[in-house]
């Protein structure tokens, strides 16, 4: 919520306050800044890879583990773990292997078999 939502709806706030209490409030000057400002994450490191053939992403490194969404065919997603990481073996998208890589594809972070995705810059 920004600075400028927040002290509307405080002073709007302390004014019910008064309202219901018979007491008297006081709100915070406009120019009143926080403490402390969150800094914003650094983005994480993205190689794409571009699926082979459609594939599910999964929500753990099992071919049967629920699935999160779909990476289609060409679709490019950002491969946040590097290097891949082992998980249940499986035979898809000509590929015998256990490497899995977690991806990001439109909003959806989950895990996707190594062997049916190629890098792409």
């Amino acid at each position: 919520m920004k600075l400028k939502t927040v002290v509307p709806a405080l002073a709007c706030a302390a004014v019910l306050g008064t309202a219901v209490a018979g007491g008297t409030a006081t709100a915070a000057p406009a120019t009143a800044r926080p403490a402390a400002v969150a800094q914003a994450a650094a983005p994480a490191t993205c190689v794409y890879a571009e699926a082979k053939e459609s594939v599910k992403i999964r929500n753990a490194r099992k071919v049967n583990a629920t699935a999160l969404g779909l990476l289609p065919k060409g679709a490019l997603g950002c491969r946040t773990s590097t290097p891949t990481t082992a998980g249940e073996s499986y035979d898809l998208c000509g590929v015998k292997d256990n490497a899995w890589s977690e991806i990001t594809y439109r909003g959806i972070r989950g895990w996707i078999p190594r062997g049916c995705t190629v890098n792409r810059a």
